[in-house]
């Protein structure tokens, strides 16, 4: 069957609400590897330059919005992100587009989070990419004023309770057994303040065969060096397809 590129609206639900994103499929004769494309909190970037490189490099990907967020139904919670995911890569394996054994988690911030969390359960997924991610709640905790500007964009959380689960999320040092011997690739930036080269050190130690590339003038978003993690991102993926 023969695939050609483009990108299309989907809804899928989860926990009975509707979720909204977006396709991008690849042009291809055969199911593409896939991406599944998780943003962060409340999730003003979206990463979709990642999706379009992605696309042209052969790839489809996924991005969706989670429970209470940028349209979604429902109520958000940093506890239901998981299962959100979940919803999202059942709708995924399901597209006759979609190898469903080359399937890829790429995620920033607290979407870098629960993509190393829902990696490390879900073997569907045979690679990780986690950008800037929260890794420890104790050693990051939420600030007051993050907590009531990021509880303003979502729905049906209050700021005490956004900065709560945000404390309390279980540490990703705990899940490391689970993924000691999975394929990932962990970025971050130099000049990232919100989670620094500190906060992931203790994560790289506790994983021995995770690939740790550092770009030195990132900030938590990237902001003057979005082509760079592009690539990096890209070029690691194709590297493993094609390994």
């Amino acid at each position: 069957m023969k695939f050609a590129a483009d990108v299309n609206g989907v809804t899928f639900y989860s926990h009975g609400s509707k979720l909204l994103g977006g396709f991008y499929r690849a042009a291809g004769d055969s199911p593409r590897p896939t991406v599944l494309l998780c943003h962060g909190l409340p999730g003003v970037e979206k990463n979709l330059d990642i999706a379009y490189a992605l696309r042209d490099a052969g790839w489809n990907c996924l991005y969706f919005h989670y429970r209470g967020c940028w349209g979604s139904e429902g109520t958000y919670s940093l506890n239901g992100l998981v299962d959100d995911i979940s919803a999202a890569t059942d709708w995924l394996v399901q597209q006759p587009s979609v190898d469903v054994n080359q399937l890829a988690l790429v995620g920033s911030s607290i979407g870098g989070y629960v993509t190393l969390a829902a990696g490390a359960n879900d073997l569907r997924f045979k690679y990780l990419v986690s950008i800037c991610p929260f890794a420890d709640g104790q050693a990051a905790p939420m600030s007051i004023e993050n907590s009531i500007e990021w509880a303003g964009m979502l729905n049906g959380i209050t700021s005490e309770q956004l900065k709560h689960e945000w404390d309390h999320l279980t540490p990703i040092r705990t899940m490391t057994n689970r993924l000691i011997d999975r394929n990932i690739l962990l970025i971050s930036g130099g000049q990232d303040t919100l989670f620094p080269i500190s906060h992931h050190q203790p994560l790289v130690d506790l994983l021995p065969k995770i690939h740790w590339t550092r770009l030195t003038d990132g900030d938590h978003t990237f902001n003057t060096c979005r082509r760079q993690l592009v690539n990096v991102v890209i070029e690691w993926l194709l590297k493993h397809i094609n390994s």
